[in-house]
This record gives C-alpha cells, structure tokens and sequence, in this order.
C-alpha cells in the first residue's frame, strides 16, 4: 500500500475502474462474494508497482488464477466444525 496507508482520490479512482474492469470482463456482479473479494485484494495489491488500472488488473488475474490452481474439480468436501 501506499506510504501513508491513506488513498487520495486518484488512486481510489484507480481502485474502482480495476475492480469495475475486472468485473466486467469476468461478468462478476460488484456486490457478489466474489466481486466484494476482487475490490478488497485490489486495494491490498495497491502499491508503487500496481498504482493503475492495467496494473491492478493484471494482479488480479495472477490472484484469481493462483487460487484457481488450488481447487480441485471432483474432489471430496470438507467436513466443517459443525457437522
């Protein structure tokens, strides 16, 4: 994140067209678990190095695609605590 841990208007700005763009090309409604978890990673990945929309987008892809990598189409649940 930035240095100061607050966003001006810009960088929000660019926050909210990734995660809009993002959305969009993903046709992922902005207020679904999924889009709700897409804006709060984009504003963790927000630095010096992903200080724009292309850039934060493309973090984005990396992020989804790296967790994509760890599912397992097919495989058995997991039980939770409460079953």
């Amino acid at each position: 994140m930035n240095s100061s841990s607050v966003f001006n208007v810009d960088q929000l700005n660019a926050i909210r067209d990734a995660h809009l763009e993002w959305c969009a090309e993903n046709s992922v409604d902005p207020k679904s678990p999924l889009g709700i978890e897409a804006a709060a990673f984009l504003i963790r990945a927000f630095d010096v190095d992903r200080d724009n929309v292309d850039g934060l987008v493309a973090a984005l892809d990396r992020h989804i695609k790296e967790r994509g990598n760890h599912v397992q189409i097919g495989s058995i649940g997991i039980p939770s605590t409460g079953e």
